[in-house]
């Protein structure tokens, strides 16, 4: 093991002490009185991470630099406060991220930088209503303007609207999510999901601004089958690009007998763009087995750009995060790092298991091809095959800690691409406490 490897897994296991041994401690209450509240609470967050044959052990000659171990690190205080206002309930929160990152991690965005860097996170207002509409059961309208979070099904599209990284730091903690010049409008209830939104990204420098306006429907049936649509209209913010037209069917099936079935299909389409990705899913539920694993298979598919069509049919990401281990950074090692969703197919093998109440593992299984070769700048379709092993341990109410093991198989494309074959070898251990 290389210095800096050992460094970075000794000053993270002694991070995950000093968490461990920290008292439990509630939020702080700043003001309670009539309905009206203020409370502080914060985030801490650390990761280390050793590689072997880190980008098929050829980083130092593609990347300029050794990835063979880093160390991440992140904070972020919250100001959250709420309100009776006019038969309903304002509420608001600002909070502020820190992040950064000793070393030189694996995307190569660190190489050459001075990686840390602290900014607004949240900073919303809203206001929220219950039982207002006559019909709905359960139901909660909300309208909130500003810095906040936005997901959108499984995060296959709208997820994290901030970039990490770089100068900022922090790029596997993904800490910054939250959409700028944001405004939500929401109707939730037992069975129905209404929004309006319009979002806009916070890129990293040189990233590209974007912003997105659309709605967003879900109706769940007998508790059950769970469908939803989205249109949203995308705009790049790049001269020379029309407004991107984006439409999205999702379907969420419980089968019975512990089957469940789902997937997404989504089409974009302007002038210059005409792309589709898709994924299905399969999952088989064994509760009377010990450790009660879950089975499941999923196939994803998000085209490439055929370069013999006027039209650019690469699949555009917009802005996908993290939803589950898979969804949507495919591979802790080949989502992370080398590659994201665009002009990829795979196949997911998993099986998640509990232990105990507090431990859940997983296994995982991928298989990586290109959709266009060519458009990558290779001849071979074949990215590569990669094992995951994730532990995820719940310590207390507050603290969490996760472990993964990962290992990429080379295949004829990522030799190509890279000019390495070697295997390549990941291993991360992670602490979040809250208070």
């Amino acid at each position: 093991m290389k210095p800096i490897e050992m460094r970075v897994l000794l000053a993270t296991t002694l991070a995950a002490a000093v968490l461990a041994a920290s008292p439990a401690r509630a939020e702080w209450e700043v003001y309670n009185k009539n309905g009206a509240k203020l409370v502080i609470n914060a985030d801490i967050v650390t990761a280390g991470f050793a590689n072997a044959n880190p980008w098929f052990g050829e980083d130092e000659e593609f990347l300029g630099d050794d990835t063979g171990g880093w160390l991440e690190f992140g904070f972020e205080p919250k100001l959250t406060g709420e309100m009776p206002l006019g038969g309903g309930t304002a509420y608001g929160q600002v909070s502020g991220v820190y992040t950064s990152t000793i070393g030189e991690d694996a995307s190569g965005l660190t190489i050459g930088t001075e990686a840390h860097e602290l900014m607004i996170e949240q900073g919303h207002l809203g206001w929220k209503k219950e039982d207002l509409f006559a019909g709905l059961e359960e139901d909660t309208f909300s309208l909130s303007i500003g810095r906040q979070d936005y997901s959108i099904g499984t995060g296959m599209l709208i997820n994290d609207g901030g970039s990490d990284g770089g100068s900022r730091g922090g790029w596997y903690l993904g800490m910054r999510k939250a959409f700028q010049e944001s405004i939500i409008m929401r109707v939730k209830s037992k069975t129905l999901v209404a929004e309006a939104f319009r979002v806009r990204n916070r890129p990293r420098g040189g990233g590209t601004q974007g912003s997105a306006y659309g709605g967003n429907l879900e109706y769940t049936f007998a508790e059950q089958v769970t469908v939803g649509g989205t249109y949203m209209a995308v705009n790049p913010e790049l001269t020379g690009f029309e407004t991107l037209d984006v439409f999205s069917g999702r379907l969420d099936w419980k089968v019975g007998n512990g089957f469940s079935v789902g997937g997404e299909y989504v089409h974009e389409d302007s002038d210059q763009i005409e792309s589709d990705g898709w994924y299905v899913k399969a999952a088989y539920e064994t509760p009377d087995l010990p450790w009660k694993p879950v089975w499941s298979y999923r196939y994803a598919h998000f085209d490439g750009d055929d370069p013999d069509t006027t039209k650019d049919e690469r699949f555009r990401e917009i802005a996908y995060g993290f939803t589950d281990y898979g969804s949507w950074f495919q591979g802790e090692i080949t989502g992370n790092y080398p590659l994201a969703n665009g002009n990829v197919q795979s196949h997911q093998v998993r099986v998640k298991a509990a232990p105990t109440e507090t431990l859940t593992l997983n296994f995982f299984y991928y298989h990586f091809t290109f959709d266009e070769p060519e458009s990558f700048g290779v001849t071979s379709d074949n990215w590569g095959d990669e094992i995951n092993f994730t532990a995820d341990w719940a310590a207390t109410e507050k603290l969490y800690v996760i472990g993964v093991v990962g290992v990429l198989f080379p295949g004829n494309a990522a030799e190509q691409f890279t000019g390495g074959d070697d295997t390549w070898l990941y291993s991360m251990l992670y602490g979040s406490y809250s208070w």
